[in-house]
């Protein structure tokens, strides 16, 4: 979740106690989040169609848990299905303001599509929810420089801490670097997270990146 996948960390607990049927609740409940994992295990496969799929056997009443709804929106996003995943964040939101998963996917939405004013006020109100998020305040990072906002872009990459709990230090120096045109510089800074952090760390960090060219 792209970072899409960051929404889907939360879906198996966010889907709470509301799943009911008028079968034992407790069985019911179980089973959706069973299916949600599934899903999820074929999500982080790669196997975005049949993910979509397998959330397809949810009861209509479960598959209009946030939770679920959260989990077909950044499908959606994976299959660039942007228009419809981009409604299923704007309907979540609708009815619950604070679910942050959805929030967070929206803005990728929003950054995958190179609608960067849209995606920086997006993750500025994630910020706003989750102020320690390094990767959110990634995001904001390459919004900035990506709208040319530079002095405040530097700003933002001068508070990360290096060798921190995520490889954000390190990823927005390379931003930085790479916008300046010092590829090799870049280089060094992105070795060195690749180094110190295992992939799954990094790999949110690379997929943003990529959006900045030297």
């Amino acid at each position: 979740m792209k970072a899409a996948a960051i929404g889907l960390l939360f879906v198996v607990l966010a889907l709470g106690t509301h799943a009911q049927t008028a079968d034992d609740p407790l069985v019911a409940q179980r089973r959706v989040a069973m299916v949600l994992r599934q899903v999820n295990d074929l999500y982080e496969a790669g196997e975005y169609q049949a993910a979509a799929d397998r959330l397809g056997s949810l009861s209509p009443q479960a598959a209009e848990e946030p939770a679920a709804l959260n989990m077909r929106g950044a499908i959606y996003t994976k299959l660039e299905r942007y228009r419809e995943a981009r409604q299923i964040f704007l309907n979540i939101l609708e009815s619950d303001p604070n679910f942050f998963p959805a929030y967070f996917n929206l803005g990728e939405v929003q950054f995958i599509q190179g609608d960067y004013p849209g995606a920086l006020e997006t993750f500025r109100a994630v910020a706003r929810r989750e102020p320690r998020n390094e990767l959110v305040r990634f995001k904001i990072l390459v919004c900035l420089v990506q709208l040319g906002n530079d002095d405040e872009a530097r700003n933002l990459a001068a508070s990360f801490i290096p060798a921190g709990s995520t490889p954000a230090w390190y990823y927005a120096q390379a931003v930085l670097a790479r916008q300046a045109g010092d590829q090799r510089l870049a280089d060094k800074h992105l070795r060195a997270a690749r180094t110190i952090y295992s992939p799954s760390a990094c790999k949110l960090f690379d997929e943003t990146i990529q959006s900045v060219k030297s």
